[in-house]
This record gives structure tokens, sequence and C-alpha cells, in this order.
């Protein structure tokens, strides 16, 4: 009796399955890498855009309160001040406080009650592979980030 060999064979041999899993292992390596760099790009935009917004808000708090509120910039920190109560905010590991044009003014921002901001000026935020840019405009005290320095 003569069994056809196709209903034998329902499976992959040794061999097949050896160079599936070594092209897999070859591609991963590839994808891994781009992943690390994507997630270190995501980490600098939510830090950029977390420091314009507290900056946005310090100038808000300012206005409604009638108060001098202050940004205080660290190297991988900054502080939130009011008089000496402040509220430290760190940034995201592997992200830091490149430079900035506020080192003329001890490295702060403040904001007189009207919302105007003490000065105008660039903070620049970088991780090993990208640069972001918060600028404060000195005229209207207007908070926006950019891929460029001004």
């Amino acid at each position: 009796m003569y069994i056809s060999r196709a209903l034998h064979d329902k499976g992959y041999t040794l061999i097949e399955v050896m160079i599936v899993i070594s092209l897999m292992g070859l591609l991963s390596t590839f994808a891994v890498p781009n992943f690390k760099k994507t997630l270190d790009n995501y980490k600098l935009e939510v830090a950029v855009h977390e420091l314009a917004q507290n900056i946005r808000l310090a100038q808000q708090k300012s206005i409604s309160e009638g108060e001098s509120y202050k940004i205080l910039l660290g190297a991988s920190d900054y502080q939130i001040l009011l008089g000496r109560r402040g509220k430290l905010i760190k940034l995201p590991p592997g992200v830091f406080i490149d430079w900035t044009t506020y080192t003329e003014v001890n490295r702060t921002l403040s904001f007189k009650p009207t919302g105007a901001p003490n000065r105008g000026g660039t903070i620049a935020i970088m991780n090993d592979n990208d640069s972001l840019y918060v600028i404060v405009s000195i005229a209207t005290g207007r908070v926006r980030v950019g891929k460029t320095p001004p």
C-alpha cells in the first residue's frame, strides 16, 4: 500500500528552524538601536514640553496671584520658586540642560506680576543624539519650543 509522502511531512526540519531563528536574531540587532534612539528622543521631547509648560504655569501664577515666580535652572533639573518655597523637577535620565542665555542672571528666569519675564532667552536641552530649545520672548513672554536656536 502506497501512502503519499506529503501526508507525513507536515513540519519543519531542524535546519529550517535554525535558519529562521538566526535571521530573526540578525534583524533584531538592527531594530534595537533604532528603538533606543526613538525612546531617547521621546524623553527629550517630553522634557522640553514639560519645561515649556512649567514656564507658562509660572507666568500664569505670577499674573493671577500678583507675585513674582522664578524658574531656577540646574544641569539636570530646575525649580519653580515663589520666594523660598518651590518645587524641584528632575529631567529624565540622559536628558540635561546644555546651555542657556540666563547664565547672566544666575540661571534664573523670573516673571513680574504683570507676566513679563525679566528677560527673553533660550534654554537648550539635549540628550546624546539631539537638542531642542525653549525660547522665551522678551516683550510678550511667549514660550515656544524649537528645533533650532533663535
